[in-house]
């Protein structure tokens, strides 16, 4: 068998000519990459945009997905009872419990992304208002109770009218007291007293210092007097 050429110096086997234009037209490839800056594996600003354009709606898909589509006049009932007895961060609980059942705590916690102790606050404050009813189960396997959750939307009409009648007879205490006495202020409205507290301070403002002098009330009156009327047609 013929033995292959070797190099004189090194005693290896001589690179052919194919071989030698393979190599150099890859270093020539990889010097013009190097001076263009092109990167075939670095993602594109745009193709990044795009990806989390697709994140970001399947993301709103699935959110979307845990809640029942509710009509308008349902929403702004449960929004005006739950935001007035609880606050406005329970919506969402309450929102998620439409249409389920016997729901556990730690499926809302999990589902809402929320703490365990957050959620079982939110829930409790809830069940105080009645807008919520639980039931005790315990778990056969980890020995521990668990509470399971429903939404008692029936009770949005009464808490309603408890909320109005409220108001109502605020505004009807205030009313009394704005039409039967008189308010004193100073000209940089620092403070507003009636007769008797401004006697105190001898009708010296506690924060300026300057003579308090006494208010026309009536636009605070006839503004009480539509709001009781708004509200009396609520009832």
């Amino acid at each position: 068998m013929a033995s292959k050429k070797k190099t004189a110096k090194t005693g290896k086997p001589a690179a052919s000519a194919a071989a030698k234009n393979k190599i150099a037209a890859a270093l020539k490839n990889t010097e013009k990459s190097r001076k263009s800056g092109a990167s075939p594996a670095k993602t594109t600003s745009k193709e990044s945009k795009d990806a989390k354009a697709t994140k970001d709606v399947k993301t709103t898909k699935d959110i979307k997905a845990k809640f029942q589509k509710i009509s308008e006049e349902r929403r702004k009932l449960i929004e005006e009872v739950v935001k007035e007895l609880v606050g406005e961060d329970a919506l969402t609980i309450v929102y998620y419990l439409i249409g389920r059942t016997k729901v556990s705590e730690f499926v809302i916690a999990q589902e809402l992304d929320l703490e365990i102790h957050k959620a079982r606050n939110l829930l409790y404050k809830l069940f105080e208002q009645n807008i919520l009813s639980f039931i005790r189960k315990k778990d056969k396997i980890k020995g521990w109770y668990i509470c399971y959750w429903d939404f008692n939307e029936r009770s949005l009409p009464f808490l309603k009218e408890k909320i109005t009648a409220s108001k109502l007879n605020k505004l009807k205490e205030r009313l009394e007291k704005e039409s039967t006495s008189t308010f004193y202020m100073c000209k940089n409205a620092c403070t507003r007293m009636d007769f008797e507290r401004a006697m105190e301070f001898n009708f010296k403002c506690p924060e300026c210092g300057e003579l308090m002098d006494e208010q026309n009330n009536m636009r605070t009156i006839e503004f009480l007097q539509e709001r009781i009327k708004e509200l009396d047609r609520q009832v």
